[in-house]
């Protein structure tokens, strides 16, 4: 159960979801920043150059580090529609990025993933792996992803937000569609 209560009515941004998702019911104490977060969220699922599969095993390592529930719960059957493997998911629940669960270029994104959630820095060693696999857009398109997850997951973990009904209801919204 929540530590405070959801607003009676939210935030007019929420209205662009396909559902009134709790995270986003309950961001919508501050409206403003509500509508923005929801755009931020659309442009990093929608406009990213990042293959959605190497971005769900971010996201994913990004719950994995921060210990969301939630976007474990949400991004789980999304990184499985996307060609992420159950191997893989478990790897990254026990916090490891290399394996031969990854090949190079997955490993590098989860790493850094990884890295910025535990310290907000990425090491000289994961930027210049980051950037012998990536265009420096991706690498920031990472960053981002990660940032944008981890501010989601203060949230959601802070306030203890429900954690809503799988995410396999928002595959569309996340551009998901069996793509790598």
């Amino acid at each position: 159960m929540a530590r405070i209560p959801y607003p009676e009515r939210p935030a007019d941004g929420v209205a662009k979801l396909p559902v009134p998702l709790n995270a986003f019911r309950m961001l919508s104490h501050a409206p403003p920043l509500t509508d923005s977060a929801i755009d931020l969220g659309l442009a990093v699922l929608r406009e990213s150059t990042l293959p959605v599969r190497l971005r769900e095993l971010v996201v994913m390592a990004v719950a994995s580090g921060t210990r969301c529930e939630y976007e474990s719960v949400q991004h789980r059957p999304i990184a499985l529609n996307s060609g992420a493997t159950p191997a893989q998911l478990a790897a990254i629940a026990e916090r490891r990025s290399d394996g031969p669960e990854f090949d190079g270029t997955e490993s590098a994104a989860v790493t850094a993933a990884f890295e910025l959630v535990a310290g907000h820095t990425l090491s000289e060693g994961t930027l210049s792996a980051l950037r012998a696999r990536f265009t420096d857009r991706q690498v920031v398109e990472i960053v981002t992803t990660v940032g944008y997850y981890v501010m989601l997951a203060g949230l959601m973990n802070g306030l203890a937000v429900d954690v809503d009904p799988s995410g396999e209801r928002f595959l569309g919204l996340s551009g998901a569609d069996g793509d790598t």
